[in-house]
This record gives structure tokens, sequence and C-alpha cells, in this order.
């Protein structure tokens, strides 16, 4: 008998942690014992919405009944009141400001729920609360191989993400074009699909992420095109990051920055680099987070019960 996993969205526009609900909703649908639905709330209108833009079915209402288990992730648990909470829940953490008591989401520790971490600082930051109530996986985030971009060959110039810290990115991209460099700066939302083609251009990306990031895909992804990748240290990119090995990672400062990009240009240290992220890229791909969720399905009774 097929059991249903309920998912609940609300989509305002892309983020990285809508799509990896996305890739955990897909993940769900493969597997041969569990289906998987979900309801998006009246705003969730948005033309990069996946659940309006692939043909799956959608409930028209709310009903947490209707399913065997619950995923909730985020604000997702705004819509199951505590009084009504009779279905067992699994709760997708992708960041460490759940460990903070001045987040909204800290209140939420304490509600039964199996917990999947996207990465082990995850798991460390909230079950250092002392509040978590059930089980804890780490399941590290993973990425689309086969959906990325070709990268152009030949390629130059040095890509700035920095959507997240666009005053510094700002300042980067000037002190670099005062060098005479070649650089490009996404300091703005943009299609995830649009954001890879470009980064996949470049010879250099360099990824500015928030300083307590729960994963932060963007470097890992910068890796499997073929970057050499400079990405500063911000917790959760730990789980993939091995500085001077498969990545630099300066300090979150002007001149560090320009000091990291600058030793890239020793071609032979670059290629090392390039090579050693690719090969680490090439551990997150999607297939071994799909196993390791189709493991937790498989015990999710075991898991709720104990």
């Amino acid at each position: 008998m097929t059991r249903r996993l309920l998912f609940h969205r609300d989509f305002h526009g892309y983020t990285g942690g809508h799509g990896k609900v996305w890739d955990y909703f897909n993940h769900t649908a493969e597997h041969p014992g569990w289906s998987a639905a979900v309801y998006l709330t009246a705003g969730s209108l948005d033309q990069h919405n996946p659940w309006r833009v692939h043909p799956v079915p959608v409930d028209l209402h709310w009903n947490p009944q209707s399913a065997s288990v619950l995923f909730l992730a985020g604000l997702d648990w705004n819509a199951y009141p505590m009084d009504k909470a009779t279905k067992p829940v699994i709760n997708l953490i992708q960041h460490v400001r759940h460990a903070d008591p001045a987040d909204s989401l800290h209140r939420h520790l304490s509600r039964r729920a199996i917990r999947i971490c996207v990465s082990q600082a995850v798991a460390d930051a909230i079950c250092g609360t002392g509040l978590v109530n059930g089980p804890v996986r780490v399941i590290p985030a993973a990425i689309d191989l086969d959906g990325l971009p070709q990268a152009t060959p030949a390629r130059q110039g040095i890509f700035i993400g920095a959507t997240k810290q666009p005053e510094l990115g700002r300042m980067l991209l000037a002190r670099l074009q005062e060098q005479g460099r070649d650089a490009t700066l996404i300091d703005q939302w943009m299609p995830r699909e649009r954001y890879l083609a470009l980064m996949a251009q470049h010879r250099v990306a360099v990824l500015l992420p928030s300083p307590t990031e729960g994963f932060f895909l963007p470097g890992l992804e910068s890796m499997a095109l073929g970057c050499a990748t400079v990405v500063p240290d911000c917790i959760g990119n730990r789980e993939y990051v091995r500085p001077g090995v498969n990545a630099l990672a300066p300090a979150v400062q002007l001149d560090a920055l320009v000091d990291a990009i600058s030793q890239l240009d020793d071609a032979r240290y670059a290629e090392k680099l390039i090579a050693a992220g690719q090969a680490t890229a090439a551990a997150f791909g999607l297939d071994a987070e799909r196993v390791r969720f189709h493991a937790l399905l498989d015990e999710v009774d075991r898991l709720w019960a104990n």
C-alpha cells in the first residue's frame, strides 16, 4: 500500500531553501512505497514555482489528516498548530539559525519530529540547544549534477556571486576593475538556471555567503562547474570546503578576497583546486541524497515510535 507524504509550501520567489524542498518532493515520488503531495498557499503564484512549472498534482485544501506523514520545513510549522499535531512529521532544517533563541523558528525545536539537517553543522547547532524533540539525521545537501550547464571552453574572468553580500560584492568589483581584471557581479536575484549558466562562463567564481549558512549550495555548484572557487567560511559549507585543497576560503574582507583571487593567477595551483573541487562535488549528487532519504522513509515508523 502506497503511503502519502504531504508537503506544504508558501512560495513567493525562488530560494535555495525552496529548491531543496522540491528535491525532497521528487525523492519521495521516486520511492516505490510512497507518493508525494503538496498544498500551495494562495499566494504561491510565482512563475518560478517548480510545483506550478511541472505537472504535479496540487492539493486544493490543506488537510494534514489526508497524509500518512507530513513534510515540514521552515515556517511550514505555522500551518500545523500544536494542538492538532496528530500525524508524524519529517522536519527539514536548512539553517543554523534554528538554534538562535531570537529566531522565530527556534520555538519549534521542542515539537516532536524526525529532523533532517542539511549539514553536520546544522545538527550540532540545534542539538546544542537541548530542546530537540525527536531523532536527528544528517543528510548533506546535494546538487543536480546532471542538470548543470556546460562550462564555456577557454573561459575567462571572475564571477562574483554577492546576492547575500551586495555591498562587499560591489567593493570587490570596483577593486578588480582598478586592477584591470575582467569581472562580472551578480548582486540581485536571478533565475537559478541563468545564474549557473553565467557562472559556468568564468574561470574563477567568488561566492559570498551569509556568515551562518546551513550549507550554501552555490559554492558546491561552482566546484561542479569547474570554476576555481573562492568562498569564505559560513559554518555550513564546512561540509564540503577544504581550504587550500578544493577551494580558497579567505576572511570576509575585501583585501583578503583580492589576495585569494591573485593566488589563482598561478595556473597550476588553480587547476589543482579545480580538479579537487570537481572530485568533491561528484560525491554530492542527488542520487546520494535520495538513497539516504529513502532509507529514512523505510524506517519512519520506528523512528517516530522511538
